[in-house]
């Protein structure tokens, strides 16, 4: 998806299915079995929300807890880059008060709202303290963020009246789909009663699933992946087929990822293992060394007889696309279809 198609009106507004919780903390629950159809949160004649609404909120072991709209939230802190990039594509710049710092440049389009919201964040950290003080009605993000010593836990920021909303695709105990970052979409745009707008973009990005996985040729043999990130020559590190969402990603496009456990690693790593594709990711903080990082990956002497850098297919894709939970993410998975099939995505 690039990003004029974030502007297209892809199908007609639809009925949305949104995620309720059946009880007020579960343990360790799969995400499958939070799915239930809420007749009763959107008049399906109008797309307008309905409230009460209750969605499901997950931490990073897993326990679950339920959470209830009673209206669109006011006050809103993002705990994370993509979740403050959705509410601005979504126009709902108002409604947020503070935010992190960025991991990657943010989309030119949105740089102006962007840069009108307060950071809470120093370097990514932030004290539950200025959360609460904040006044906020709903903090949302990624799950590991929702932790005492960063943004608080969800039991205690919904003790203080704090609603929560964890993006789908960050559960990390339980394999992930492209689907979920679809679905918070949707969520999202009945949480704020932007729904016309929210199925806009999730119908956009569900259209570039679909032609994506119709392209990949499924019957070649599968490509082998490498992902690495802060390249400084002797060590670096790589993300590992651990990370869920991004192996689901690679499995889309009928390639695996060659490390196992995401790490730090070596140059006989690459060697050993032979991808047939490097992806380096880019951030902001390793902005120094990211400078010249493919340059000086593909002129290292002992990498010469690697495919990858045989064939320079080596390419280079920002943090926030490819392990950010968001919409970009689908903007990054067809540079990478282009970039392993480049026949096929002409």
């Amino acid at each position: 998806m690039n990003k004029k198609s974030l502007l297209l009106i892809t199908s007609l507004a639809l009925a949305t299915t949104v995620f309720v919780g059946c009880g007020n903390k579960t343990e360790n629950a799969d995400s499958s079995s939070n799915q239930a159809q809420a007749s009763t949160s959107t008049d399906e004649s109008t797309n307008k929300t309905t409230y009460p609404v209750s969605f499901d909120a997950f931490d990073s072991e897993g326990n679950i807890y339920t959470q209830t709209f009673t209206e669109a939230p006011k006050k809103v802190i993002t705990n994370n880059q993509t979740s403050t990039e959705l509410l601005l594509t979504l126009g709902l710049k108002d409604s947020i008060i503070g935010t992190g710092d960025l991991d990657t440049p943010i989309p030119e389009e949105l740089k102006a709202d962007y840069e009108a919201i307060p950071a809470i964040a120093n370097k990514g950290d932030v004290a539950k303290e200025v959360v609460v003080g904040s006044g906020a009605d709903l903090v949302i993000g990624r799950s590991a963020s929702f932790k005492d010593d960063r943004y608080g836990t969800i039991p205690s920021l919904n003790e203080v009246g704090i609603n929560t909303y964890v993006q789908l695709a960050s559960k990390m105990n339980t394999d992930i789909t492209l689907d979920t970052i679809i679905q918070d979409v949707r969520n999202v745009g009945v949480i704020f009663d932007v729904q016309d707008k929210a199925t806009q973009l999730a119908d956009s990005l569900q259209t570039t699933l679909d032609y994506i996985k119709s392209k990949v040729p499924t019957n070649a043999e599968r490509k082998k992946v490498m992902l690495i990130v802060n390249y400084s020559g002797e060590s670096f590190t790589a993300y590992g087929a651990n990370a869920s969402l991004q192996k689901e990603m690679l499995n889309v496009l009928n390639a695996d990822n060659v490390i196992e456990k995401g790490g730090s690693v070596s140059l006989e790593n690459i060697i050993s293992t032979n991808p047939d594709h490097i992806v380096y990711v880019t951030a902001n903080k390793n902005a120094a060394v990211d400078a010249d990082a493919v340059d000086r990956i593909l002129a290292e002497p002992t990498l010469q007889t690697v495919e990858a850098i045989k064939n320079k297919n080596i390419m280079t894709v920002d943090y926030t696309e490819l392990m950010g939970y968001g919409y970009r993410t689908f903007d990054c998975l067809e540079k990478l279809a282009e970039a392993f099939y480049p026949e096929t995505f002409k």
